[in-house]
């Protein structure tokens, strides 16, 4: 593969790319588990995969280095290849990654103490046997010569971060010493014939003289840092001065929380223990995407475990506890559904996203309604019951603006792919937004008219939501979406034509504009609206509702129009079919699927008893698998399949013993191998109101926690119940707790085509 860097994206073998991708920490998953987060990242929409290299889990002790079993990177590496997607080797020595010492061997702090991160000698003789021997393992999968690896990046926040309780620098205080240090691995990286592009999140002068380097940065709007503000405004400053991609390397997917935060401040919403908020990382997704990122990366996306002594102090010892999209069990937050939705998107959208800029006047968007009829009201309910309403003053004191940058291309005639990213979305909370008015004009780019959206209904954005709202999408030949105020989320051939899934929440009134060549015979499925407005404009107005509706037109390329409720959008899957790849929507985990003597089998991973499937298909099938009371329907006119039922799960109890012990609560129970059979996992999901809680096994720690009042908490007993023994949970300044069962079950259903 050929990589080169463009003014504002990477291009590979000749073709724009967008890097949608997760930082997945090989370190604290063991190895059975790579491929299984890497099917559900891949089921994301990404196409990259984010991992540190760390010394200290490769070199625990001087010269004795292991590159085996759960070290072996080579193999993860060999995986992320495998599922087709690409990665980020970010190298070090220093990695930061909340790991003890910021990575670096405890031996090298006991050897050379303040000398790490410096330009001793000696120090730099120890990192260069480092690289050397990481290098050998990197350099053979490198994209241009066949592997995975498109990016890395060297050493990592070198004069801006050091390693928190561990006593490590942050670097020199002379900047120049600081250049020198990162050259130096860059050196050795060209030696060894690295010839892919530098991501670099360092602090130092002369920086962008090196070639080949890719611009970056990272945000995370709310974190144990300091940070207790709001989302900056969005801005087109930073695009106007850029000259290379910019690619987020640390978009936040999560934070972690410490043990000693406590009393926690603002309910965890600040300095030490922050609770990040799923629509937080779909604001700051978006605010990325407006500012012209053309890569977005999240720090973390799949959860995981400490090894013995791997933790930064001040964290949980065992669980990272990052409320990252990817549990430690690799069960799915809610926050995974809102990557997914956007993940969808730019997988079957990218390349439009990738010609638009963006634009600081083509689109502005005002709200004409108050949150509600009473937001000036007095606040007593009694207070003036019986006197008239007064009337407002002045007809605009209710109109604010809203924060809206638009994504536009310059086209010959009319400009072609643009994105309106709405934010409503705040740290300390927002109000409704109502009746949302978006205004574009033709300043800078060729446009017919000035313009204003939507045309038949109120928008409305509520509380601590956001939009990306999509303008002049070219769908077919001659065949545009001109406007919408749902939003996108795939597109993909469906028998001779092209089908467009978009989605909005389950009572939100949307309105959808599409032009065509000529008018043609408009089929729905579903409640809804459809006018031509013109002889080649038709307007849809619909609910999505609970179910799915679909619009077909009929003409030269027939077009499949598919609105969906935003909840089941979060739970789409691909599924393999004689008919191409589908698109399914369920509550279980489609992770696999192939094609099989004609039939599909598909891999299904779920932790439910209840399940409901729907798979948009020109034919119908029929499912088989572990399930009992199996309902199936087939709308033939629309190609819709829906099957519901249930999953047989296996039995399973642990019988728990409880007692007050001072201020906390002991769990007791003894367990056995045989409480996992026929199970891929067996999770305990704990709630508590108290301060931290751990488990053991036999006494030893395999799971530890903070902050149950706001975080789940799951235990995982695959990875540590050996033999067995003693299973002891203690939660700690405790009020009260509770703990259920939740087996995980995966096996192999097949879709039967008729």
């Amino acid at each position: 593969m050929n990589i080169s860097i463009g003014r504002d994206y990477l291009v590979m073998d000749g073709k724009p790319e967008f890097i949608f991708g997760g930082d997945f920490n090989y370190t604290r998953t063991p190895r059975r588990h790579w491929r299984d987060r890497m099917l559900k990242m891949k089921a994301a929409g990404m196409n990259t995969v984010t991992f540190y290299a760390t010394w200290a889990y490769h070199e625990a002790s001087r010269d004795v280095w292991d590159w085996s079993g759960d070290r072996d990177l080579g193999h993860f590496m060999d995986v992320i290849h495998e599922e087709g997607m690409w990665a980020i080797a970010r190298l070090g020595p220093f990695v930061h990654g909340e790991w003890r010492n910021g990575g670096l061997p405890q031996w090298l702090l006991d050897e050379l103490g303040p000398k790490v991160r410096t330009n001793a000698p000696e120090y730099l003789d120890l990192t260069r046997k480092w690289y050397e021997q990481v290098l050998g393992i990197v350099v053979p999968r490198l994209a241009t010569r066949g592997g995975p690896i498109i990016i890395v990046q060297l050493e990592n926040e070198l004069g801006s971060a050091g390693s928190k309780g561990d006593d490590i620098a942050r670097g020199s205080v002379d900047p120049e010493e600081n250049a020198k240090h990162v050259l130096f691995y860059h050196k050795i990286i060209q030696e060894h014939g690295v010839d892919v592009p530098i991501i670099d999140i360092n602090h130092f002068p002369g920086k962008e003289d090196i070639e080949n380097l890719v611009d970056t940065g990272g945000c995370y709007i709310t974190s144990c840092f300091g940070r207790e503000g709001e989302f900056p405004p969005m801005s087109t400053e930073t695009w106007e001065q850029h000259e290379r991609p910019r690619i987020s390397i640390e978009t936040m997917g999560g934070m972690f929380v410490r043990h000693f935060d406590w009393p926690p401040y603002i309910h965890t919403q600040g300095y030490q223990g922050p609770i990040v908020k799923p629509e937080f990382i779909e604001a700051i997704t978006y605010h990325n995407l407006a500012e012209g990122y053309n890569g977005i990366n999240y720090y973390v996306f799949v959860d995981g475990q400490h090894c013995d002594d791997g933790g930064e102090r001040m964290l949980p010892v065992r669980d990272m506890n990052f409320q990252a999209p990817i549990t430690v069990v690799g069960g799915l937050r809610e926050s995974y559904r809102i990557v997914k939705r956007m993940g969808w998107f730019l997988r079957a959208f990218g390349q439009e996203v990738l010609k638009s800029q963006p634009h600081a006047s083509w689109i502005s968007a005002a709200s004409y309604g108050r949150a509600h009829p009473g937001l000036e009201a007095k606040a007593d309910l009694f207070e003036g019951y019986h006197d008239e309403a007064e009337p407002v003053p002045d007809h605009l004191r209710h109109v604010r603006k809203v924060a809206c940058l638009g994504r536009a291309t310059r086209g010959l005639n009319l400009s072609e792919s643009n994105f309106a990213f709405l934010l409503n979305t705040k740290v300390h909370g927002s109000q409704w937004l109502r009746d949302i008015r978006l205004s574009t004009n033709p300043t800078g780019i060729p446009c017919e008219v000035w313009q204003e959206y939507p045309k038949l209904i109120q928008m409305g954005l509520p509380a601590q939501r956001n939009k990306c709202l999509p303008f002049y999408v070219r769908l077919a030949p001659g065949t545009f979406l001109e406007y919408s105020t749902a939003e996108l989320l795939d597109r993909r051939g469906f028998g001779e034509g092209v089908q467009v899934i978009l989605h909005a929440d389950a009572d939100e009134m949307t309105e959808t504009s599409l032009i065509f060549p000529a008018q043609g015979e408009v089929k729905k499925r579903g409640e809804a609206m459809a006018l031509w407005q013109s002889p080649n404009t038709l307007r849809v107005v619909s609910v999505p509702g609970a179910d799915v509706q679909i619009f077909t037109m009929d003409g030269e390329t027939p077009i499949r129009f598919v609105l969906m409720e935003r909840k089941l959008a979060g739970e789409v899957w691909d599924v393999a079919s004689p008919h191409g790849m589908l698109v399914a929507a369920s509550n279980m985990r489609l992770l696999e699927s192939r094609v099989d003597d004609g039939n599909t089998k598909v891999q299904i991973q779920t932790d439910e008893r209840d399940f409901d499937l729907f798979l948009l298909t020109p034919s119908r099938p029929s499912l088989s698998g572990p399930f009992a009371e199996v309902s199936e329907t087939y709308d033939a006119e629309f190609g819709l399949y829906r099957a519901s039922g249930t999953v047989t799960l296996p039995e399973t109890r642990i019988a728990f013993s409880r007692r007050k012990v001072d201020a906390s609560y002991v769990w007791e129970a003894e367990v056995t191998p045989e409480c996992l059979t026929g199970l891929r996992d067996l999770v305990l999901y704990a709630e508590y109101e108290g301060t931290s809680a751990k488990a053991t096994l036999d006494g030893r720690l395999i799971s530890d926690h903070a902050y149950g009042q706001y975080l789940f908490w799951e235990i995982g007993l695959r990875d540590w119940i050996g033999e067995g023994g003693l299973l002891r949970i203690e939660f700690e300044n405790c009020r009260k707790a509770a703990v259920s069962l939740r087996p995980i079950v995966e096996f192999e259903a097949e879709l039967d085509w008729k």
